[in-house]
């Protein structure tokens, strides 16, 4: 089982319904490293589930306490005997009841839920906003564009006519190819303009994602 250099070692006493509880919430958390599950009835469920995942599994609880220096121990066998002997042999702040542990996972669980429900409303409205500001953008990129087409067939026009004229339309034809020139660049602008509304739709998409993963 992967976990972190800092993860906290633990080891689970007892393998029946709780500890196979216990067992679950902990076993993928990189950040917590299950050292061993020990349970006199070597039928135990949480035994053969531990032994799964690769775990130390132990029938001698006392041999498990006193060969892995963990930094927790949590007892899911409800025995005043296994507590006494958990207690003498790593002391009271080492221990803590499997009841005490799914309390606080609970509470921890819909404090998490309580915040992602925050998160995804505020991602929420950045989504919407983003999506709404892509529009208004995209009608002002097709107004630019339908401007500088018909700037460039302006332009295309007044030099044609320009020529004709000969020497006289020389000055003209010098403005109409600025035109022409400035039509070409508002319309290159408006193509990077488009691929920047394309990159925004992409990450609106992602957070869209990332929503429904976060509930």
């Amino acid at each position: 089982m992967a976990t972190s250099e800092n993860g906290k070692k633990i080891g689970i006493m007892g393998a029946d319904k709780d500890g196979c509880e216990i067992l679950e919430l902990f076993s993928h958390n990189k950040s917590v490293e299950i050292l061993f599950v020990a349970d006199t009835d070597s039928a135990a469920p949480g035994l053969a589930m531990a032994k799964k995942l690769g775990i130390k599994t132990l029938t001698k609880p006392e041999v498990a306490l006193k060969n892995f220096k963990t930094d927790l121990i949590i007892d899911c066998t409800g025995s005043p005997e296994t507590l006494r002997m958990i207690t003498d042999l790593v002391g009271q702040a080492g221990v803590i009841p499997c009841s005490t542990m799914l309390m606080l996972h609970k509470v921890f669980s819909e404090q998490r839920g309580q915040a992602n429900h925050q998160v995804f409303a505020d991602l929420a409205g950045v989504r919407q906003e983003i999506d709404r500001n892509t529009r208004d953008v995209s009608k002002t990129l097709h107004g630019i564009e339908k401007i500088s087409n018909e700037l460039e067939v302006l332009a295309i026009n007044a030099g044609i006519q320009a020529s004709r004229a000969g020497e006289f339309g020389k000055g003209f034809a010098v403005v109409a190819g600025e035109v022409k020139s400035t039509a070409r660049v508002a319309r290159d602008l408006a193509g990077d303009i488009d691929r920047v509304i394309s990159e925004i739709s992409s990450m609106s998409k992602k957070i869209d994602q990332s929503l429904k993963k976060v509930l």
